[in-house]
């Protein structure tokens, strides 16, 4: 046989046929698995509901949050039964003992301060009107009637009428110890009168309760039993003869009683 010019020829070759995606030797590309959502399968075999409980992690700082304030609250509750006094800590509590005693201690000081205070003044007060009332029995049996005042008057005013008394029968008109806060009043109709100062000490028998004032009153008509200095008063004009007397006064008609 006759071969053809131009050398042997090759036998032909198969044509490749070029693979296709899903080809029967392709090994898919692994893909992650879906997040399923509530009401849609997970990659784990199960359905989420969108109520599952929250990861280990969270329960467990909770649960340590309460056992911290459960042992701050229990501390807490033992420091104030020691600060009563119903428990022992070992000592601790002489520390807030000590600042209770002291307490204890200096308040009573104070308070019988203020009380000396306030009698001190209220012996004053009740002296200054026993001065005022003998002043008065005397302008009386000279005038045979007392010093007009249709309404009350103070005697620390400049014009008050009592001023009627200096110096014939009293070297000056005494004040209030804690003038002008209080002050000593004054009013007659000329055949009775009545002298008033406000106690501050208002469990003392002889005072009257008035409205919000605790009033002392002295009139034309009382007893009063007073207790004034040995030693001359410059407030009253008195000399040193005073002493603790019980004094009977007149009455309207200035004859004694």
């Amino acid at each position: 046989m006759n071969q053809p010019m131009g050398g042997p020829q090759q036998p032909p070759q198969p044509q490749q046929t070029p693979p296709t995606a899903g080809g029967p030797f392709e090994t898919p590309s692994p893909q992650p698995p879906a997040q399923g959502g509530p009401g849609q399968p997970s990659p784990y075999g199960y359905q989420s509901t969108g109520m599952e409980p929250p990861p280990e992690g969270g329960s467990s700082k909770t649960w340590i949050l309460i056992v911290v304030l459960l042992i701050v609250l229990i501390l807490g509750g033992l420091v104030f039964a020691s600060w009563e006094g119903w428990i022992s800590l070992g000592g601790i509590e002489k520390l807030w003992k000590k600042e209770k005693t002291t307490t204890a201690t200096t308040t009573p000081a104070t308070t019988t301060t203020t009380k000396s205070k306030t009698n001190a003044n209220d012996t004053q007060r009740k002296t200054d009107l026993a001065n005022l009332k003998a002043a008065l029995k005397q302008y009386y049996q000279a005038n045979q009637a007392y010093p007009i005042a249709a309404i009350v008057e103070k005697t620390s005013d400049t014009d008050c009428v009592l001023k009627v008394l200096v110096p014939t029968y009293i070297a000056k008109l005494p004040v209030d110890p804690l003038s002008p806060t209080k002050y000593y009043g004054y009013k007659s109709d000329g055949k009775t009168y009545e002298l008033t100062a406000v106690l501050e000490d208002t469990t003392d028998p002889a005072g009257i309760k008035t409205g919000s004032l605790y009033l002392y009153k002295v009139t034309d008509s009382s007893t009063e039993t007073t207790t004034s200095s040995s030693d001359t008063s410059s407030s009253t004009g008195t000399n040193s003869t005073n002493t603790t007397t019980t004094d009977t006064t007149t009455n309207s008609t200035g004859t004694t009683e």
